[in-house]
């Protein structure tokens, strides 16, 4: 996604070329000091909103999307981000071990996907499902689990909902799974092509060294 050392970037390109045209049209134009200074904003303002201009467009053209599409996906990301946060801090209120466990495998996923999705915005269009409807789940389940394990006193109301969450739990532990391969489902087939490639090179080579080892034995 966008990366926040641009500003900077930006920044340090502008201010001198503020600066340079502020003293021209002082010394060259013979301006006011009040007129070269709004000059030499309005260059540091068309200089430095130019660059973000150029840096959009070239950031849209690495991931092979629109400016709206970016932005749309720009701001799942962010609620995604929030429920991941939300979802991390369940850890805290999980008591047994086994609980901790699954926790910890529904963060791996979820974290896996999201990261995958950062670094390639694209592929946010294969894991539709995950921002829009398992994330949520994941995450309200988790909080509700988290919540009756830390009920002191625990009927046999809070016992079965405390096993029946934790059992729908484990079956978007498998959900995710396959919203993470549907995510990388690219990169295995070309892992996959690249390893049949090199099989049949490798076949290829030995073929030679066999016949000429069968010759010798003749």
């Amino acid at each position: 996604m966008k990366n926040p050392l641009l500003f900077i970037l930006h920044a340090l390109i502008t201010v001198p070329v503020a600066v340079l045209s502020g003293l021209l049209l002082v010394n060259q134009f013979a301006l006011s000091p009040l007129l070269a200074s709004a000059g030499a904003v309005a260059a540091g303002a068309v200089v430095y909103f130019g660059l973000g201009k150029y840096a959009d467009a070239r950031l849209y053209k690495k991931y092979g999307l629109t400016r709206k599409e970016y932005n749309f996906i720009f701001e799942n990301m962010k609620e995604a981000k929030k429920k991941l946060s939300r979802l991390q801090s369940v850890f805290v209120r999980v008591r047994s071990i086994s609980s901790l466990k699954q926790m910890i495998e529904l963060n791996r996923l979820v974290r896996r996907i999201f990261s995958v999705v950062k670094k390639e915005p694209k592929r946010f269009y294969e894991a539709e499902s995950f921002f829009y409807s398992h994330l949520d789940s994941v995450v309200e389940l988790a909080e509700k689990y988290a919540l009756l394990n830390t009920q002191r006193l625990k009927n046999a109301s809070v016992k079965q909902s405390l096993l029946e969450t934790k059992e729908t739990l484990d079956d978007l532990t498998k959900t995710l799974e396959k919203d993470l391969h549907k995510v990388l489902a690219k990169d295995i087939e070309h892992l996959t092509f690249e390893l049949d490639v090199a099989k049949h090179s490798l076949n290829k080579r030995e073929l030679p060294e066999d016949r000429e080892e069968g010759s010798r034995k003749s």
